[in-house]
């Protein structure tokens, strides 16, 4: 008996192995049908963006490094041609009136040499000159341009801000968008978020190149809404100066003008006299945008300031 149960475990065994053979092709084909590796994801429009990007800079950096003065304006002009295209694939058109439908890169060039590089990675909707413009963005190239040191950040902390405080922030708004001129907050205007927008702010200040009071104020509105930025800016129809602070400024310059004699009395060689001169004015012009900001909510023209600033974030409630 006991051999007859040897010989039967062994054919069983057998067969056990037999069908081992004969079905390993098939169940090694199931395991490849439901285990095959995921393809790696597609890169995003905005990666291949910042990619293009970063290669023409890069491209044209190193004909400069080699020839300082090589005319690199037709390569600059092809590759930021391409770049806007990418950008209008990403962003799309823009359904807010008064604005264009259709926006233009507002990088002016790739080059390290010329002016106007370096610039927020958006399209610009809106027409040249003075009247209202928008610039739109995505959170995430945002993000991106926020994380690269600037000063505007990197002499006040060791990390990059987030995209709200950097909206907060008026020097962002020098580097972000400002072609020519430095951006100088005059106040703060308390806007509601429009409909459907994560965040909401609007600033009253200047595009200058000096300090002191500005008489061609415009009106910033920056707002994060469905995954894009927008920052809206045009001149402030409803601003108007405020005599107690004009007074704040003429004595701050009275007091520098006076240093400024002393300096030149000193046959321009005495920097303390230079220096306090130049500390004085910026005093007077951080204690004149104080007194603004202090005393424009109790101004009459105030609420229709207010109401400015508002229409143009309403006009992305719908978009």
């Amino acid at each position: 008996m006991a051999g007859h149960a040897r010989g039967v475990y062994d054919a069983a065994q057998g067969s056990v192995r037999f069908l081992e053979v004969l079905l390993r092709p098939a169940v090694c084909a199931l395991v490849a049908l439901f285990f095959v590796p995921s393809p790696a994801p597609a890169a995003t429009q905005e990666e291949d963006y910042v990619a293009a990007r970063d290669a023409a800079i890069a491209s044209i950096k190193k004909v400069e490094a080699k020839n300082p003065d090589a005319d690199v304006s037709k390569t600059d002009r092809k590759a930021l041609a391409d770049l806007e295209k990418r950008l209008q694939a990403i962003i799309g058109p823009l359904a807010v009136k008064p604005y264009l439908a259709k926006g233009k890169i507002a990088i002016e060039t790739l080059s390290d040499n010329e002016v106007g590089g370096g610039g927020l990675d958006a399209l610009r909707f809106g027409k040249d000159g003075d009247g209202p413009n928008v610039y739109v963005t995505t959170e995430g190239l945002l993000a991106r341009w926020i994380a690269k040191p600037a000063d505007w950040w990197t002499t006040k902390r060791k990390t990059p801000p987030s995209t709200d405080e950097a909206l907060a922030n008026p020097e962002f708004y020098t580097f972000a968008v400002g072609e020519d001129a430095a951006f100088s907050q005059t106040a703060e205007l308390p806007i509601k978020k429009p409909a459907g927008a994560d965040a909401a702010l609007a600033k009253l200040g200047g595009w200058a190149q000096d300090i002191g009071p500005n008489p061609s104020q415009v009106v910033i509105v920056a707002l994060r809404k469905g995954g894009k930025v927008y920052i809206a800016s045009e001149t402030a129809k409803q601003h108007k100066g405020i005599p107690a602070c004009e007074i704040v400024w003429k004595e701050a310059g009275r007091k520098a003008d006076a240093l400024f004699k002393k300096y030149q009395e000193s046959a321009a060689k005495d920097e303390k006299i230079f220096n306090a001169y130049t500390a004085e004015q910026e005093k007077g012009d951080k204690d004149y945008r104080a007194c603004y900001a202090d005393r424009l909510p109790k101004e009459a023209f105030f609420p229709a300031l207010l109401k400015e600033a508002q229409e143009i974030a309403d006009r992305f409630g719908g978009e």
